[in-house]
Formats: C-alpha cells, structure tokens, sequence
C-alpha cells in the first residue's frame, strides 16, 4: 500500500524553512569564523563544519541536505580564497562544491539505512550514519583535491595562492614530491588516516548524540519539521 503525501501547512512550512535557514547560518558562520568549523593543520584544515551538515539533512531531509551540502560547497570556495597552503586549491569548484553537493545528497540513504538496520537502537544508528558519512565526505573530497596539484604548476595566480599562509612554501615543496601515481595514492591513505578518521569519530561523538535528542524532543512533540526526513514521525 503506497503511503500517503503528507501535505504540509503554510504554517509549517515557513517553520521548515525557519529551520533551515537557521543550520544554514551555522555553517556561515562556523565556515567563516577562524578555528571554528575549519582547523588549520599542516597546511590542510581539520573539518567539523560537515556535522551541522548533516544533523541539518537528517532532520529535515534529502533536498534539504542537498541545500546544505552546497552551501557548505560554496563557503568552502570562498574561504579557499582567503587561505593558503592546500586550503588555497578549494577555489577550484569541483574540489570545493561538487563532492559537497553529492555529501549532502547521500546522507538521507545512509542514515536510512542503519535505521532500516537497527530499528530498536536509535543512537548507534545514528553514530554509524555519522562515522561512514563523515568518512564519504573524504573519500569525496581528497580524490578531486589531487586533481588539482597539476593546475597550481600551469596557473601562476593558483601558485601563488598556495604560497600564501604559514605553511604555503611546505605545501609547494609537497606538491612538488607528488609527480607520481604511487606517491599521489599514498598520499590520499595519508589524509584519510590522519584527517578523514580523526573527523569521522568526532562527527560520530558529537553529532550522533545532538541528532538522538533532537529526534527526541521533536517526537515527542509531534513536531511536523521530521515530515520527509529520516526519522519522520509517521515512519
């Protein structure tokens, strides 16, 4: 039996609306906020923005979550212009934008799919959802960020934009050592061990628990927002 589309009021959706704005202000400002939603490390930030991502996805669902990946995309560009260093390479949109449009998208069918999993244990589902999806965010983003060490030696604006920054001659020397295949693989195992995990288990820590009470109390309260996302109330 096909279930029935639930038709919101206007009501509430300018409450969803309100909602979402609201987690897209977080990301703003934890995007641009130095050491708040990017950390500089060795040249490469330490990423925790991605947790208001997809708390924001989970709760309200897969457009939403889609919305929210890109302007995570789009703030990331702009603040690779303002940095230096491999931060400086996010100018490039299809290493800042495109796997953060893609993130947003997928997270609605991960966190589906360990609820469909575990459908009695809510909060490990939740820190499952959020350890694999931080961890498809790397597997996103540093592939296409090592398309982008080619271009820096054939762009003068993009060499010099990496030099920018305290560590901006380290990351030319870097990108100078990666002229082969094997070196560029081994430097991608590199970032996800030593970014992509470390970020993955804080998103689970932090995110899993702050998603788990806010389900709590929105269905509790019947809340209309959680109609279309993972844990909808009528689910």
């Amino acid at each position: 039996m096909q279930k029935e589309k639930v038709v919101l009021s206007k009501h509430d959706k300018i409450r969803r609306m309100t909602i979402l704005a609201m987690f897209v202000a977080i990301i703003i400002v934890m995007g641009m906020v130095p050491f708040l939603g990017f950390i500089p490390f060795l040249g490469l930030s330490f990423q925790i923005i991605t947790i208001p991502v997809i708390i924001g996805a989970v709760i309200l669902g897969r457009k939403e979550g889609l919305i929210l990946g890109t302007v995570f995309g789009i703030v990331s560009l702009i603040r690779g212009a303002m940095s230096g260093g491999f931060d400086f390479l996010f100018v490039l949109p299809w290493i800042s934008v495109l796997p953060r449009m893609i993130f947003g998208w997928v997270i609605y069918d991960v966190f589906k799919f360990f609820k469909k999993l575990l459908p009695k244990n809510r909060l490990v589902a939740l820190a499952l959802g959020f350890l694999i999806v931080s961890l498809i965010h790397t597997l996103l983003v540093v592939p296409m960020l090592a398309t982008g060490f080619p271009i820096v030696f054939e762009s003068p604006s993009i060499y010099e934009g990496v030099l920018k920054g305290e560590y901006g001659a380290d990351t030319i020397a870097g990108l100078e050592g990666l002229q082969s295949f094997n070196t560029i693989i081994k430097w991608m195992f590199g970032v996800l061990i030593s970014n992509g995990i470390g970020e993955a288990v804080l998103a689970m820590l932090i995110g899993s628990v702050v998603t788990d009470r806010l389900i709590a109390y929105l269905t509790s309260n019947n809340e209309s927002i959680l109609i279309g996302s993972v844990y909808e109330v009528s689910n």
